[in-house]
């Protein structure tokens, strides 16, 4: 699969990623929050040297630290494991979009783009997993799907913002327009994650999407 990134260690679902108040210390993880994001960990790690049908449940038990039995405290099993890894990905996506609610497009989506840049650095061999696999997954593929749909429906109403304020013409389906590009970048991130790259690619990757994303949009040059 080419290059992959090191992992992010991103809370799981179960009360690890409760969010601290503002001004509060993040509680501290119990020792079975901290086992579960161990295995979700393990996952991202495996998927950099193989591709994820070939993950064994043995493999994610070792690289977590703990014995194949210990796992099913957890999770059922083997795929529980990798789709709870998966779904760990996507909502650090959508969280990525959650820290730039209120702004304009105009004035976020080159901050937006390098915080997916930078989420593909890291999390970059899961995320190309996630879409090798939904061709043959039905529930991943729609998860996946759901991501972009709710992606772009976010930057459409950053968009409609704009448009309101008369920083940017009306040229079409503010949504339909922005599900469309978040799907062009994602194909373009994903043919450069995997093969073996450079990084000065990634930032010019990075650049190049932000102007044809204001161009499409009927944003000025920046």
């Amino acid at each position: 699969m080419g290059a992959r990134m090191p992992s992010e260690p991103v809370p799981a679902a179960r009360g690890a990623g409760r969010a601290a108040g503002r001004g509060r210390r993040r509680p501290r993880l119990n020792r079975g929050d901290r086992q579960e994001i161990a295995l979700l960990d393990s996952v991202e790690r495996l998927v950099g040297g193989k591709p994820l049908a070939e993950i064994t449940l043995d493999e994610i038990a070792a690289g977590a630290g703990l014995s194949r039995a210990a796992v099913y405290f957890y999770f059922d099993g083997r795929d529980a494991v990798l789709r709870a890894a998966l779904d760990r990905a996507i909502e650090a996506g959508m969280g990525i979009l959650d820290a730039h609610a209120g702004r304009g497009l105009g004035e976020a989506l080159a901050d937006i783009m390098a915080d997916f840049l930078g989420w593909w650095r890291r999390k970059g061999g899961l995320i190309c997993a996630i879409i090798d696999q939904s061709g043959r997954d039905a529930q991943l593929r729609d998860a996946w799907r759901a991501f972009f749909e709710r992606s772009g429906g976010i930057l459409a109403e950053a968009l409609e913002r704009d448009r309101a304020a008369g920083l940017v013409p009306d040229l079409g389906d503010a949504r339909e327009m922005c599900v469309a590009l978040t799907y062009m970048c994602e194909r373009n991130f994903y043919m450069l994650f995997s093969r073996e790259h450079r990084a000065e690619e990634e930032e010019e990757l990075c650049a190049l999407l932000v102007r044809l994303s204001r161009r499409a949009l009927g944003y000025p040059a920046s």
